[in-house]
């Protein structure tokens, strides 16, 4: 990206006009070694544009998640190329249903979203920062404004915001990357791209594939393409996929002539674009012959009982240290509110669904003769100090064909977890996760409430200052 500074006069740079294609001036010459540019003859009348590579700026930004999660991968690309013409590879979708779009700076994505917007959109466009008036094109159509005129706006902030959390609110380089997400991943034209390929990382178990690959289909299946997953690309064996799971399998006349290959997770992922679909993960995903199995053990366990479903990630989500709503408040705060709903609710049964040891024994403790579990093989945040994820514990733990034994036994657990979740009256957890959205998939719509903890503290319906002491 580039950003707008003072015109450095202890130095000479290259000197570009200030038209509509200054960006891409510029870029080919970033790409050519140069960082800095003049635009004006002098500090009296001109500034300076400076390179900043996305992601690098992004993860110097202090609001940025302290996670290996997110800082271990490339979370923003870095748009090199773009065609802010091509507006069938532009994902105008995210801006349906709004009547503004307010910036607070005025950058290189900036300057070409207002651009884009005042084209093709009626959206209002208004800037906290007065140097939109260094671009004439802009100038014509935008205006000043120290906060949004309307209450139906997109906000679009200085500092790092994740831009896959809410619909109205992003960073710039955030909402530049959810609109130009087809063009990073292709140069194909758009008419002639049929398929996205999609790359699941290693780390991701069952229900992340199932629920990332549904998020990937609904947000292009708008645009007429279809999502498969790349073979391989996974941790688990196909073969055992197939017997239990049905799920985008390689179309036979995919080719490099019409897919379009998605390969970095999270930057592919995490944006609003993919994220702003619900992830529907239809029981019809699995084998008639697996169904019928899990819908015959919860009617054994379930019955005609008034059961509460409760999903407590812990373990890997713990040490990971996600943000917003995939954060993991602390137990003390769960229990309360479980306490709480559990009471009203007048329920005879708690089942709990954790890969989380330390969870299932506090919930045993606090709810004697309450809890039911799935059995299955957990862990402690500990054991997941060192290697961060379930499955590279998994890799440590196990070797050769106990290793895929360990995989298939937990995977399969996880799922019957999963469905007796589904076949509860209401749902709690802790946090946002795959498991949340698959529940509440194979609900159907059913349950009498879903509350996610984490989401009630980020919307100040569990105040912090009501939250006890960790």
């Amino acid at each position: 990206m580039l950003t707008i500074c003072d015109f450095d006069t202890n130095n000479y740079y290259r000197y570009l006009e200030c038209k509509p294609d200054i960006f891409h001036k510029a870029i080919y010459y970033v790409l050519r070694g140069e960082y800095r540019f003049h635009v004006g003859e002098n500090a009296e009348n001109g500034f300076d544009l400076v390179y900043a590579d996305n992601d690098a700026y992004t993860k110097q930004d202090s609001l940025f998640p302290d996670s290996d999660f997110y800082k271990s991968e490339i979370f923003f690309p870095p748009y090199h190329f773009y065609d802010e013409n091509d507006i069938k590879k532009i994902n105008l979708e995210l801006f349906d249903g709004f009547e503004e779009i307010f910036f607070e700076e005025v950058n290189e994505y900036s300057i070409v979203i207002a651009d884009i917007v005042n084209k093709h959109t009626k959206l209002k466009v208004s800037f906290k920062d007065e140097k939109y008036k260094l671009f004439p094109w802009i100038a014509e159509f935008a205006s000043y404004s120290s906060a949004p005129t309307s209450e139906n706006s997109i906000f679009v902030q200085h500092d790092f915001n994740s831009g896959y959390t809410l619909r109205n609110r992003y960073c710039t380089i955030g909402l530049f990357h959810s609109l130009f997400l087809l063009q990073w991943i292709s140069d194909l034209p758009f008419e002639q791209i049929k398929y996205i390929s999609l790359a699941i990382r290693k780390t991701e178990g069952i229900g992340s594939i199932m629920g990332t690959w549904s998020c990937v289909y609904q947000a292009f299946k708008k645009k007429g393409i279809k999502t498969y997953i790349e073979p391989g690309s996974y941790r688990f064996d196909q073969e055992f996929l197939n017997q239990y799971f049905i799920i985008g399998k390689v179309p036979e006349d995919a080719s490099e002539n019409n897919t379009a290959y998605a390969k970095c997770f999270n930057s592919f992922v995490l944006n609003q674009f993919v994220q702003t679909n619900v992830p529907r993960i239809s029981l019809h995903l699995l084998v008639p012959e697996f169904l019928a199995h899990l819908q015959e053990y919860a009617d054994s366990i379930i019955a005609d009982k008034k059961v509460l479903g409760v999903l407590l990630r812990g373990s890997d989500y713990i040490v990971a240290n996600f943000a917003g709503s995939y954060h993991t408040p602390s137990i003390e705060i769960c229990l309360d509110y479980i306490r709480k709903k559990f009471a009203e609710g007048s329920y005879e049964k708690i089942f709990v669904a954790s890969e989380d040891s330390d969870y299932i024994d506090i919930m045993l403790n606090n709810f004697p003769g309450k809890v039911v579990v799935v059995a299955q093989e957990r862990f402690k945040a500990k054991d997941v100090e060192n290697v961060k994820y379930i499955s590279e514990y998994e890799k440590k733990k196990y070797q050769g064909n106990d290793y895929d034994k360990a995989v298939i036994d937990n995977t399969i657990n996880y799922f019957y977890a999963i469905y007796l979740l589904s076949r509860c009256e209401s749902l709690i957890s802790n946090c946002m996760c795959s498991g949340v959205a698959m529940a509440r998939s194979f609900n159907g719509g059913k349950y009498g409430s879903i509350d996610i903890i984490s989401q009630l503290i980020d919307e100040g319906k569990i105040r912090i200052a009501d939250q006890p002491s960790e």
